[in-house]
């Protein structure tokens, strides 16, 4: 048995303690919120509304099964999602999205996801710390120092660290301190975004089994998604420019209210108005990418999820790799029969590769989100007409690959560049 010590309980976090638990070591997690059962919401960004719903696709859900957790539970926190509408000309065009394999992708209440984590971690035997926010990470002697809230400093020595505490990560920073050539970017998308909820979605007329995307007739102006959770309310993603006219900053409600009153004309005027007030109200949230080089140190600590490969949400698949680190880890702890020196540094010739590709990917399907082709819709039609026709000579749908298996990233990267050629106007999915 060896001591783990996981910085963050997030979702990345919460599911690896689960399979390193289950593997029989000792499993300390240290996060800087309340337990989700006491305080749930120190899990939802009451200001801004971050992350209130999440997108997980059979990716996701087949690292969450096979970490036992039941899947009439997982359901209960969220919706099955049967396709998606594209909102242009205040009409929608729906695509069907028929389950494989009985599998269909949810829109998760992230805070419901949470507890269900934090319930089969403690099933399992993993020791929670809460209200411990991490001060220092020493990595040669694989302790990190945490502050309680009642200000308490102590230092916690582990076997292995592993970081999944976000796109700021004290684990990754110490990496960068510590590795001779670290190479490490973050940056930040040209757009950010603020999620606006309506409490009560049955009145909008809207589809609670579809994920609806606005903003493909904006001439790359913006962006919008929308989705239903369980507890029956809509968040609405808007994702605009800092600067100009119609922006992030614009605090003239006689603009804004033009603007959704354009590109969410099908709304009821009271769904408007109450977006309007939310948007002017609300402060913006930034689109981080953070790129590491590697994602280990030795064999005394490793990275996942956001703290390795942080992404702008445009794919939809930040958590769903997220998660699929954690099924990967516990892979490699089979594989090597938790041999540190061997998991570790296989770990980031894994998943480096498909960090990489996943990113390059969410940042392309912007550009189709805010600025689609007249002729996107009939173009997908034809890729999978296509690829049913001839399978062995055309690439298949890059969109029911992504959302209904696990193939890799940098396959899904392969697909959408083979279509380009395909066509030569432009990008397919």
């Amino acid at each position: 048995m060896k001591k783990i010590i996981i910085v963050g309980g997030g979702l990345a976090g919460g599911l690896a303690a689960i399979y390193l638990a289950k593997r029989g070591h000792d499993v300390h997690v240290f996060e800087k919120r309340g337990d989700p059962f006491l305080a749930y919401s120190d899990y939802i960004d009451q200001v801004s509304s971050r992350a209130i719903g999440v997108s997980m696709t059979v990716r996701g859900i087949q690292a969450v099964l096979n970490a036992g957790i039941p899947k009439e539970e997982l359901d209960l926190c969220g919706i099955p999602i049967t396709g998606m509408s594209f909102c242009i000309a205040g009409k929608f065009k729906t695509r069907e999205l028929p389950a494989i394999d009985s599998l269909s992708p949810l829109s998760l209440s992230r805070a419901d996801f949470q507890k269900l984590l934090n319930k089969y971690a403690v099933i399992n035997n993993v020791h929670y710390h809460y209200g411990q926010r991490c001060l220092e990470v020493n990595l040669d002697d694989k302790t990190i120092t945490t502050k309680d809230n009642n200000g308490l400093i102590v230092e916690h020595k582990g076997d292995l660290l592993i970081g999944a505490d976000g796109a700021r990560s004290a684990v990754r920073q110490a990496m960068q301190n510590n590795i001779r050539r670290f190479e490490y970017q973050q940056s930040f998308f040209k757009h950010g975004y603020k999620t606006l909820v309506i409490a009560d979605a049955s009145p909008l007329n809207l589809r609670k089994d579809l994920i609806y995307f606005f903003g493909m007739d904006s001439g790359g102006i913006f962006a919008g998604r929308a989705a239903t959770i369980p507890d029956g309310s809509i968040s609405f993603a808007v994702c605009l420019p800092y600067q100009g006219e119609i922006s992030l900053n614009t605090k003239d409600s006689a603009i804004m209210g033009r603007f959704f009153d354009k590109y969410y004309a099908m709304l009821p005027e009271e769904t408007r108005k109450e977006l309007l007030s939310q948007f002017i109200e609300k402060p913006s949230n930034d689109l981080i990418n953070v790129k590491s080089s590697v994602f280990h140190y030795k064999q005394n600590a490793l990275i996942l999820g956001d703290s390795a490969h942080a992404t702008a949400p445009f794919l939809g698949q930040g958590m769903n790799m997220a998660l699929e680190d954690a099924y990967i880890l516990n892979a490699l702890f089979e594989k090597h029969e938790d041999d540190f020196e061997k998991i570790l540094p296989e770990f980031t010739q894994l998943r480096k590769v498909e960090a990489d590709a996943m990113q390059e990917m969410a940042i392309n399907n912007y550009e189709v989100l805010s600025r689609s082709n007249p002729i996107f819709f009939m173009r997908s039609k034809y890729t999978r007409y296509m690829s049913n026709k001839f399978p062995a000579r055309y690439p298949p749908d890059m969109a029911e690959k992504l959302y209904f298996t696990s193939m890799a990233y940098r396959e899904l990267r392969d697909i959408q560049q083979k279509q380009n050629v395909w066509y030569k106007l432009g990008r397919v999915n």
